[in-house]
């Protein structure tokens, strides 16, 4: 993800946003919402913080010390301030530790925390996004009928993963690369 990321300037809040959305509907359990409107508050926090760096927010809602006047409403999907107070909650009322009310422990000895396998899905869903937006630049420049294996193989090497690492990631995810760019279809 993080190497994807850099391909993609200037940043876009609302493709985030979507993404938070996607990851969770691919892993839809309690930790995954947890996870991702942490990632979606990050998202937000972070779209301010590059606003403010351009100079393009409002002086009149500009802190020095908050970037925003903590006042300031900014638009927040209701699933992720929910999962959020959920979690919340049983924190506070159950007494059970943080990682285990907000569903981001293990759930056991030996499992892997959310949040690994979370991260794993969408460096997956990155990978297939980059070798669907390579296909999708070929077709575009009228070159010779690009295959998908062939651009496997130039992902494996762009992330330094094995072939096989890259055709998972395509077979799970290169449906939803297809729909998300034909318009749903």
């Amino acid at each position: 993800m993080d190497e994807f990321a850099e391909e993609r300037f200037p940043w876009d809040l609302e493709e985030h946003l979507n993404g938070c959305l996607a990851g969770y509907q691919v892993a839809p359990n309690y930790g995954a919402a947890v996870y991702f409107a942490l990632e979606a508050l990050w998202g937000i926090a972070h779209d301010v913080g590059i606003q403010a760096k351009a100079g393009k927010l409002d002086s009149s809602q500009v802190d020095e010390d908050w970037l925003l006047a903590p006042k300031t409403n900014l638009e927040v999907p209701w699933m992720w301030i929910r999962s959020l107070a959920t979690g919340w909650e049983k924190y506070k009322d159950e007494k059970v530790p943080f990682g285990e009310a907000f569903g981001l422990e293990g759930g056991g000895q030996g499992k892997r925390p959310i949040i690994s396998t979370l991260v794993q899905m969408l460096d997956e869903r990155a990978i297939a996004h980059w070798i669907w937006s390579h296909v999708l630049e070929a077709r575009a420049a009228n070159k010779e009928e690009v295959s998908i294996e062939s651009v496997i193989q130039d992902a494996a090497e762009k992330f330094n993963k094995s072939d096989e690492t890259i055709r998972r990631s395509w077979k799970r995810f290169g449906r939803l690369e297809r729909r998300r760019t034909s318009g749903g279809s």
